[in-house]
């Protein structure tokens, strides 16, 4: 063998000596490590105090035949002089008396008592909560564990095998699908599926995404995120089976812009524990359900004795009930408004959970207010509807229309003119009234039919009252009415005046009520008809137009009484004032009263002075009283101023004529009926059937005639007839004319009881056509038998003629 040979072997030889070691070595290590293992596993050496330890345990309460609940261990080890037990790695299945439960009860390590059944667990304890057919789900879809359990954590469990009851008093946590909350203290009954919460509930439950929102300019779709509601309580009952949470108050509900307070609240949930309904009332806490909202531009509140609020299945607020003593507040930067009812339902609109239709019923009260004048809207009614526009993202409903169901009253308070002044308020009432708004969200008009009845109440002013079938009334923008049109039988009546028509129109910012169509107006002493009569509240004006005609019912209470009868007026308009008692009619106006009638351009009267005034183209017709049946001509002694050579042509005195009727025309007549005056100025002309007067200015005097009774004069009521003119004065330059006679003169006094002319002042003269020229300085002639006086001066030639021809 050659010496590398030797060596070659000799290296391996010693390499697969220590390759054989290196695998003895090996299984040594492997058989210790396995030994070491198997007495790793291997259970303990039971204490001395232990009499039996087993590796499993499973026991059942079984009830007809079906299992309420089931408990299982992997490990029980049972205790030398004691009854009780040790379970470790614990788990109570229950399934309730109907078998639809599987709630499930987990811990580490209980203490189980043999004789009364009561299971302690003193460690953490995890219970899981759900139906039978959610179990089923969940073994075939383990991801959906969070849909469909409700996990509640805690420790220190006590489990009553006999009643089947588990309970705490330590901090306890829950996890239920869309939300998670904490408390104080549990109870669990297993038979019926039901959790109570003892103290301090805190709940935050989590409303689902909103719908996807639109896609704005330069940004990606999404969705709204879910929004969190927040619940506090005293304690908590929830039933699994019925899922229903109560929560006992005094309870709250919150979400970063809402907040619910309550006695209690009662919360359903559907199959998938999404909220249903939920329902908040007074209970025995005391607390008034209140809820309140509160935005960029303003805050709201709602309170009742029981408020039920109900959810869609995606999440969103449906449907809002309130019941019993109603009151909502809404406080604005612009207006604050108010509503009580015996009960309401606001119904929303899908997704956005925005307005769509607002029902109140029996004591409805809706008021508001503005904030900067003041004014404030009052809606009274049984029953109220309002109807939303909106649906839409990113778009808030506004209100589109409201009415009332049965009768209502709207009533309007304007704004204080004065500190220590009652401000103005207008009333509406009708069976229906409809409000429609603009498109901006703002009330624009006010409809109302059947029964309408209106009242306008200013300080200082009598109560201002209308009726109608229907009406309409303009709204501002502040929410005040502008304009209100009543139709229909048309009734006003405001102190004592009123009024008629087929139509009325009131504006608010003149004060005033315009009636149109067939318009009457009355007041104490006349009513007045035309097509077109206004008034005025707060001045008390009186105004028509169109073709008026007025009749003054109460002659004793009239501005002039020319006659015991009506006195009668017509114009083409009339300007009054119930206030001052004056009465313009202009325009071919014409006023007669028993056998007086007088025309004009305008006539004026005025009711506390007892004056009329006319002006332009005055035509009248008074009544002259009738001369004395045989009186004799006057004693030319008295008729004489001085004149000791005037002589008297006597003539028979026949009997006295018949009283006749005076036509006057001037530009201007006054006639002051306390002094029984008329003052007739401008181109004055005043005759009857058989004499003319014609001067500058003229006054007339009247006299009362006695009245007609029915077997001849009344002689026991004198003076109480008609204005009859006893006397006419004329200055400035006055003509008398009868037949073919003139008398000139600057003053012509007449007296109708004699028939007798004096003609004064200047250089009277009487023109005869016949008789020729008589001067004088003063001239007196009578009507009835032609006698003529003439007066001179002393020492003048005095000339008296008698026509001898008629």
């Amino acid at each position: 063998m050659l010496r590398s040979e030797a060596a070659r072997y000799a290296r391996w030889s010693a390499a697969v000596a220590l390759l054989l070691a290196a695998v003895t070595t090996a299984v040594y290590l492997e058989r210790h490590w396995k030994t070491y293992l198997d007495k790793k596993k291997a259970p303990p050496a039971a204490p001395v105090d232990v009499s039996r330890q087993s590796n499993g345990i499973n026991f059942k309460k079984v009830e007809q035949n079906q299992t309420v609940f089931e408990v299982q261990a992997s490990k029980s080890t049972e205790f030398k002089g004691q009854d009780a037990s040790l379970l470790e790695d614990v788990k109570i299945t229950i399934f309730g008396k109907t078998g639809e439960r599987h709630d499930v009860i987990h811990t580490q390590s209980c203490r189980y008592g043999k004789e009364d059944g009561g299971i302690n667990c003193s460690g953490d304890v995890q219970i899981d909560l759900m139906s039978a057919a959610d179990a089923q789900r969940l073994a075939r879809d383990p991801a959906a564990a969070e849909s469909l359990t409700t996990r509640v954590e805690t420790r220190g469990v006590t489990f009553n095998r006999a009643s089947g009851v588990a309970q705490t008093d330590q901090q306890v946590t829950l996890a239920f699908p869309n939300g998670n909350g904490d408390a104080v203290g549990m109870e669990y009954e297993s038979e019926q599926g039901a959790v109570r919460l003892r103290r301090n509930v805190r709940l935050t439950l989590l409303q689902p995404p909103g719908t996807p929102a639109k896609k704005a300019p330069g940004q990606t779709p999404g969705s709204r995120p879910g929004q969190e509601v927040h619940v506090k309580g005293s304690s908590l009952d929830f039933s699994r089976d019925t899922r229903v949470m109560h929560l006992h108050g005094p309870a709250e509900a919150e979400t970063p812009t809402e907040r619910l307070t309550a006695g209690q609240i009662l919360l359903a949930l559907d199959e998938h524990f999404r909220a249903e309904k939920l329902v908040a009332t007074t209970g025995g806490a005391g607390s008034k359900p209140t809820a309140s909202s509160k935005g960029k531009a303003d805050e709201m509140r709602l309170e009742a004795d029981t408020l039920t609020a109900y959810f869609s299945p995606e999440g969103w607020l449906s449907k809002l009930d309130a019941a019993g003593a109603v009151h909502g507040i809404r406080n604005g930067i612009a207006e604050q408004d108010q509503a009580t009812a015996d009960s309401g339902t606001l119904e929303l609109w899908p997704r956005v959970s925005q307005p769509k239709e607002l029902n109140l019923n029996g004591s409805v009260l809706l008021k508001t207010q503005q904030s900067k004048t003041g004014e404030s809207r009052l809606l009274q009614t049984t029953a109220f509807r309002m109807e939303f526009s909106g649906g839409k993202e990113r778009l808030a409903s506004k209100p589109q229309k409201a009415e009332t169901l049965a009768a209502g009253t709207m009533e309007w308070t304007d704004a204080a003119s004065q500190v220590g002044v009652a401000p103005a308020r207008t009333k509406l009432q009708a069976d229906k009234l409809v409000m429609d708004f603009a498109p901006q969200g703002k009330a624009r008009q006010l409809d109302a039919t059947g029964n309408v009845q209106t009242e306008r109440l200013v300080t200082g002013h009598p109560v201002q009252t209308a009726s109608a079938n229907s009406g309409v009334a303009q709204l501002s923008a502040a929410g005040g009415w502008s304009q209100m049109d009543l139709q229909g039988d048309v009734r006003l009546k405001e102190g004592d005046r009123s009024g008629q028509a087929e139509r009325a129109t009131f504006q608010r910012a003149s004060q005033t009520a315009t009636l149109t169509g067939r318009a009457v107006a009355r007041d104490a002493t006349t009513e007045t008809h035309a097509p077109r009569i206004t008034f005025a509240q707060a001045t008390g004006d009186i105004q028509a137009d169109g073709g008026v005609r007025s009749t003054d019912l109460s002659p004793k209470g009239s501005s002039v009484q020319l006659a015991p009868a009506p006195a009668n007026i017509t114009s083409d308009a009339l300007l009054a004032n119930s206030k001052t008692g004056r009465a313009l009619y202009s325009g071919h106006a014409r006023l007669w009263q028993g056998d007086s009638v007088l025309e004009a351009k305008s006539i004026e009267l005025l009711r506390d002075t007892r004056v009329l005034n006319a002006e332009g183209n005055v035509r009248a017709v008074f009544p002259q009283a009738p001369a004395k049946a045989g009186e004799p001509p006057a004693d030319p002694a008295a008729d004489r101023a001085s004149d000791q050579g005037a002589r008297q042509i006597p003539a028979s005195q026949p009997a006295a004529k018949k009283a006749h009727l005076w036509h006057t025309a001037c530009e201007t007549l006054s006639y002051r009926d306390a002094e029984g005056r008329a003052h007739l100025e401008r181109n004055v002309v005043v005759q009857s059937a058989e004499q003319r007067m014609l001067a500058p200015a003229l006054d007339l005097y009247f006299t009362r005639g006695t009245p007609a009774g029915p077997n001849g004069p009344n002689i026991a009521n004198p003076g109480a007839g008609a204005q009859q003119i006893s006397r006419a004065v004329g200055t400035g330059g006055v003509t008398v004319e009868e037949g073919g006679r003139k008398a000139i003169a600057d003053r012509g006094d007449y007296t109708a009881a004699t028939g007798k002319f004096v003609m004064s002042g200047g250089n009277p003269t009487l023109y005869d056509g016949s008789a020729g020229t008589t001067t004088g300085r003063q001239l007196t002639f009578f009507l009835a038998d032609d006698t003529i006086i003439v007066d001179s001066e002393n020492g003048s030639r005095t000339l008296t003629k008698h026509r001898v021809e008629k």
